[in-house]
């Protein structure tokens, strides 16, 4: 049986940022694919966000030949893009013509998205873009709905991130009702908001995409892995258990030395693995 795919955040293996923890990194991301390969990771999570948009590399179609060139020649692909742009051009709230051109930018990044060769995009719907009532839920839903003939044209699917109880969480999927729209799951998120990962993703196993992994403190913020409150033994124990298959994603704190930080991280979700394989 093949191994999973264990991938990176793009900006992890770069200076992080003074002000924040995840940045895309305008003047290092051609050298982070073949950091990331050398390190042992599977595939890279590219990062397009509201800063500067029109100047990340997937939003052109001469930076996505580049973004290509990088990955054929360190071996190292893109598997999955983070929409993080979302959170700031929401696809809930505002006016309905606001909506319908965010929704129309979510089938542009489809389709970058599919031209890359990566077959996922995380939908962060979280702190700005939280969907916190049934009318935000309503507007989100029709928003995605718009949308999803592209990921069926385009064969992408679109995970959704969020912050809620799992069974809520899986309510919002199912009402969106459609097989290219699943849950990527973070459990650093969720154990800040106070819920035991490894009870909370239950309901969401039979539409569970992908796993961003991190580790947070209880209402707190991201820390090394095994320094934090998340419950990863018995996490990875569920998901053995049901026979997942997914990718996992490492989304994990680091400061001055992101090799290293990046290093520490892939080898604890490996001895994760091979624990639950032993088992």
């Amino acid at each position: 049986m093949a191994e999973q795919r264990v991938g990176v955040m793009q900006g992890r293996l770069s200076p992080r940022p003074s002000n924040r923890l995840q940045a895309f990194p305008h003047q290092t991301w051609p050298e982070e694919f073949a950091q990331a390969k050398r390190l042992g990771f599977s595939y890279l999570e590219w990062i397009y966000e509201a800063e500067r948009a029109s100047e990340n590399p997937i939003a052109s179609s001469a930076g996505r030949a580049a973004i290509l060139a990088c990955a054929k020649a360190s071996g190292l692909p893109v598997g999955s893009v983070c929409a993080d742009y979302f959170m700031i051009h929401r696809l809930a709230g505002g006016s309905p013509q606001t909506r319908a051109e965010h929704a129309a930018a979510l089938s542009e990044l489809v389709r970058w998205t599919r031209e890359l060769g990566a077959s996922r995009i995380l939908l962060p719907l979280l702190e700005t873009s939280a969907v916190g009532t049934p009318e935000l839920v309503a507007e989100v839903t029709e928003s995605i709905q718009s949308v999803c003939p592209t990921l069926d044209a385009c064969d992408v699917v679109l995970g959704l991130e969020m912050e809620i109880a799992g069974q809520d969480y899986a309510a919002v999927i199912h009402g969106i009702g459609h097989d290219k729209v699943r849950a990527y799951y973070d459990t650093g998120n969720s154990t800040a908001q106070g819920f035991d990962i490894a009870k909370d993703i239950l309901p969401l196993l039979p539409m569970l995409e992908a796993v961003h992994l991190k580790d947070r403190v209880v209402h707190g913020t991201s820390q090394p892995f095994g320094r934090g409150a998340a419950n990863f033994t018995d996490f990875f124990g569920v998901l053995a258990a049901c026979g997942y298959r997914g990718d996992f994603l490492t989304q994990h704190y680091f400061d001055a030395e992101p090799e290293l930080s990046a290093a520490h991280s892939l080898g604890f979700v490996q001895g994760q693995l091979r624990a639950r394989k032993a088992a």
